[in-house]
Parts: structure tokens; C-alpha cells; sequence
């Protein structure tokens, strides 16, 4: 994130190098590295962690003063671009000796994702993955008309990123991993049917050990412990216990989710495709597939059309962002 807790300069608190070379060593758990460029709770919005939550572990973890309020800015100091950006994701791969290396986003303004693609394309720099968070991410710290307003849902998002990314010719280069009120196993296989490689979820495993939505988290009083340093708090998020939890849902929500799979008479997540998802529409009284409502969009069609613009003629977002995208990275230098 904009903070680089773990490889935070202290001086600056922008990005070190050393910092984080020290961290991925001391750190074998570490096994890929995510960019946060936006969450979908509250995109273009930096974060405060209060001074009173900011105990001497969190202190020595984040590399920041015990006791001092905390910001983490809305935008990184590390790059401004789209070509800046994709040098950082080398800069990261060549400090880590190859570990995977991907950004997370909110799509907000399309143009601005289908900039950083034909950058990749320019530059010949590939995330190892994206992570596509959709506007109904959650946090009980984020303002509401954030939360509400602001940011793509998770279904459109995935879908307009899995068709540019197609449409440009570098879906095989990437890895779409998808999050958003990822809660359930039919929720799993409607993400992976659209193009999503992995679904991630924080939300609902925060419910499987306690958190009963008080949006209190930025109080430190929050009533079940899950984000309290209060030592009386904490007593209600007791690992002994609420692992068990934990895991049991993981399990079951995964079971659930082949157990789908399998009686839409597939033998592998890999093998979904949007036709096999119904949607009633408008009404109630129709059903249409995935594939109707997301249609699929040939290999490298893009790139294709871009020589040709006379043949764009659907208006379809994907082509529409794709121009813009260019003409956005083609106005500035970084």
C-alpha cells in the first residue's frame, strides 16, 4: 500500500529498497507481493490508523513512531503511471529474485486500467497478476459514500478486465484473481465462469472468527475483539477457538463450490464458461445466460482494430477505454 509497511523508508515513509529486501529474507512465509493501488471499499482514498492503536508491535512491524497517527496516502510516491507503475512491478521481481508480483485495483475510470495494459504492451513489462476488487469491498473504516458510490461492481469489473486483457492479447501472460463479497461457493463459480484464476475473500472469513459488523474498527472498542488492542476485547478472539472456525468454513464453502461445479457436469473450475451461469432478468419472467449478459471477446482483437478504425463499430466499453487508454499514455510522460 501507499504506507510500504515492511519496506517503508523512515525518514521519507516512501518505498525502501533495503527495507525491502531485509523483509522478503527474514520472511520465508512471504511467497508473492501485491501493489495496492485501490481498494473497492474506498477507492482513491487514503487511510489513518490511529496513534492510540499504534502499540509498540505494531510499531516495529510497520517501521513507524509507537503512538503517532499514522497516514497512509491516497497515491503512491513510488511511480505515477502507468509506465512507472510497471517498472516498480520489475524493480519488485528483480529485489525479490522472481517472486510473483501483481497489483490490486478498484476499476473506477476504465480508460485509466486500459492504459496500464497498453503500457504492458509498450514497455513489455507483465504483472504477474491483478487483483480485481469490486466496489463492494468493505471495510468499517471506509466512509460510506465511498463504500456505496464509488468504484465498478465486482461482475462488470471482472468482466471488463478479463475482455481487455483478452482483447489485447495478454490474458495468457496474467493471472485475474477477483475479490469482493467472495462469501459462498456459488459465488466462487459465478467469478470463475467470467475469467477470474483464484478468489480471494477477507470479509466473510473476519465473520467466520467474530466480526459482527459494528464499524467500530477504527475505535479500538470493537465489541468482539477482532480489531481491538483493548486486552479485555481481545479475550473474545481466542485462536484456540475460533480457528476450528475458520477452517471449517474455508472447507465447506470450498465443498460447496465443487459440488456446483460438478452437477453443472464439469470436471475442472478451468473448464467454466459464462454460458453455464443463468441470470433472471429484469422482471423475473426471463433467464439469460452469463454469456449473453458478458459476451466474450475474441484474442488480440484490439490490437487488430486499432490499424483498422473503421471497423470499430460496436461502441462496446472495452473499445471505447481501449482508445482513451492510448491516447491517456500517449499524453503523458510516466
Amino acid at each position: 500500500g501507499t504506507g510500504y509497511f515492511g519496506c517503508r523508508c523512515p525518514e521519507t515513509g516512501g518505498f525502501s529498497a533495503e527495507r525491502f529486501v531485509e523483509t522478503i529474507k527474514a520472511n520465508s512465509s512471504v511467497k508473492m507481493v501485491e501493489i495496492k493501488l485501490s481498494q473497492g471499499a474506498k477507492p482513491a482514498h487514503g487511510g489513518m490508523l490511529p496513534g492510540a492503536k499504534v502499540t509498540k508491535e505494531i510499531s516495529e512491524i510497520r517501521g513507524i513512531p509507537e503512538g503517532v497517527d499514522c497516514d497512509s496516502p491516497p497515491n503512491h510516491a513510488a511511480f505515477s503511471g502507468p509506465r512507472t507503475l510497471l517498472k516498480f512491478v520489475q524493480t519488485l521481481r528483480d529485489l525479490s529474485d522472481g517472486l510473483p508480483i501483481g497489483f490490486k485495483l478498484c476499476i473506477g475510470r476504465p480508460e485509466e486500467f486500459s492504459a496500464i495494459v497498453a503500457a504492458m504492451k509498450e514497455t513489455d513489462i507483465y504483472p504477474d497478476f491483478i487483483t480485481v476488487d469490486g466496489a463492494e469491498g468493505g471495510t468499517g473504516a471506509a466512509p460510506p459514500e465511498f463504500s456505496n458510490h464509488v468504484g465498478f461492481p465486482l461482475t462488470d469489473a471482472l468482466h471488463f478486465v478479463q475482455n481487455t486483457l483478452v482483447g489485447a492479447g495478454v490474458r495468457d501472460k496474467i493471472k485475474v484473481v477477483c475479490s469482493g463479497k467472495v462469501l459462498s461457493g456459488f459465488s466462487m463459480v459465478r467469478n470463475l465462469s467470467l475469467g477470474a484464476d483464484i478468489c480471494v475473500s477477507a470479509r466473510a472469513f473476519m465473520f467466520s472468527m467474530g466480526c459482527i459488523q459494528a464499524l467500530k474498527c477504527d475505535t479500538g472498542r470493537c465489541p468482539t475483539g477482532v480489531t481491538s488492542q483493548d486486552p479485555e476485547l481481545m479475550k473474545g478472539l481466542d485462536p484456540a477457538v475460533k480457528f476450528h472456525r475458520v477452517y471449517n468454513f474455508h472447507h465447506k464453502t470450498l465443498e460447496q463450490a465443487f459440488h456446483l461445479i460438478g452437477a453443472m457436469g464439469v470436471s475442472d473450475p478451468d473448464l467454466l464458461h459464462p454460458g453455464l451461469v443463468m441470470r433472471r432478468t429484469s422482471g423475473g419472467t426471463h433467464a439469460k445466460s452469463y454469456a449473453d449478459m458478458y459476451p466474450p471477446v475474441d484474442s488480440n482483437y484490439l490490437s487488430r482494430m486499432t490499424s483498422r478504425k473503421d471497423t470499430i463499430t460496436t461502441g462496446s466499453l472495452v473499445e471505447s477505454s481501449w482508445r482513451k487508454g492510448k491516447q491517456l499514455l500517449q499524453s503523458r510522460p510516466n
